[in-house]
């Protein structure tokens, strides 16, 4: 099992124009030891408040990579 910290900060405007004026399906997090990962905007859902997504989060991916968890740390 492979573990990440990702800082994430986007604003109540930024994450309303990601979510649902980009398009898009995925974004890149700069992990807190410098590596860049792909994150399913999906598993940010439980995460969106009025001001955003906003803290520190703890990404678990199995030995291939692939999505275990997602935890507000």
């Amino acid at each position: 099992m492979n573990e990440y910290i990702l800082p994430i900060h986007l604003t109540a405007l930024e994450t309303e124009q990601l979510f649902y004026g980009s398009g898009l399906h995925h974004i890149v997090v700069t992990a807190e030891n410098g590596l860049r990962v792909q994150l399913a905007l999906r598993h940010l859902v439980p995460f969106i408040t009025r001001d955003g997504i906003s803290g520190r989060f703890r990404l678990r991916t199995n030995a291939q990579h692939a999505f275990i968890s997602l935890e507000k740390l």
